[in-house]
């Protein structure tokens, strides 16, 4: 409705304009220049409205392809994230399969089998856990359970092509310890207000043992399960315990039991 208002205003003009020529220009003004005067101007609005639809569907037509382009582009680049997420996944499982592969080669000595964790319990913490090998690679209750870091714990239960693993971190776990520096002997718990930060207590300590914060612990080869010498941990803090007369200390774990992916099993009753 307005295009047509704006016609008919231009062509009112036009005529306004044609009568006032044919006045003042006489009979020199012939049909076809008036013919000329009227058409001339029209043709040029219809050409300009012309061009500016044209030009506003060509807009639309390349924003559409830019639309589709863009498109494509956010696809590749969606893609090349996938791609160095994944690499970066191999990456750290090769990392952490050549440690547990530089640990089997220095302990030589030691019947290893390498397991993939394929399960765990309810929490964040790998205070039990299950693996993908049992009888078929002769695992055995009591084989004992590490990674590259130090020890992890001990084969609880066995069955045809799997084995729950519990951590020393866990409630259940006690086994004995000794304090590297100083080669006094002690007893590691698991602690139900510890487990939850992946770590243990270390007991049956006097207070004449000069323990400092920092002190290394390592299996005693006391108790008949774990052999001596595998890492647990580093002492954290030191504390008195309730009647004053022995002292207790927190270890943070060699053990990273939030990030438990593979460990290795030292078959310890091979036969």
């Amino acid at each position: 409705m307005l295009v047509v208002t704006l016609v008919i205003t231009v062509v009112i003009f036009i005529l306004m304009g044609v009568s006032f020529a044919m006045i003042r220009g006489g009979s020199s003004f012939t049909g076809a220049n008036v013919a000329g005067v009227v058409v001339s101007p029209v043709q040029k609005f219809f050409s300009s409205i012309g061009s500016s639809v044209g030009g506003f569907f060509e807009f639309i037509s390349d924003a559409k392809d830019y639309k589709e382009e863009n498109k494509i582009l956010k696809d590749k680049t969606e893609q090349q994230a996938q791609t160095i997420r994944e690499m970066e996944s191999y990456k750290l499982e090769n990392q952490r399969l050549r440690a547990l592969l530089d640990l089997k080669d220095s302990h030589q000595d030691k019947d290893m089998v390498g397991c993939e964790v394929i399960a765990k319990d309810p929490g964040n913490w790998f205070d039990a856990f299950t693996i993908d090998k049992g009888k078929n690679y002769n695992i055995k209750t009591n084989d004992v359970v590490v990674t590259n870091g130090g020890l992890v714990g001990r084969i609880t239960e066995v069955g045809d092509n799997w084995a729950r693993v519990v951590a020393i971190i866990d409630t259940d776990s006690s086994l004995g310890a000794v304090v590297t520096r100083t080669q006094d002997i002690a007893i590691v718990d698991g602690d139900l207000s510890l487990s939850d930060r992946g770590q243990c207590k270390l007991s049956s300590l006097t207070d004449t043992t000069g323990l400092v914060v920092g002190d290394e612990v390592e299996t005693s080869g006391l108790g008949g399960i774990y052999p001596k010498g595998l890492l647990i941990g580093t002492v954290r803090e030191i504390k008195n315990d309730v009647t004053g007369y022995s002292q207790y200390a927190i270890i943070d774990t060699a053990v990273d039991f939030e990030r438990i992916r593979e460990v290795m099993v030292m078959r310890m009753h091979a036969e």
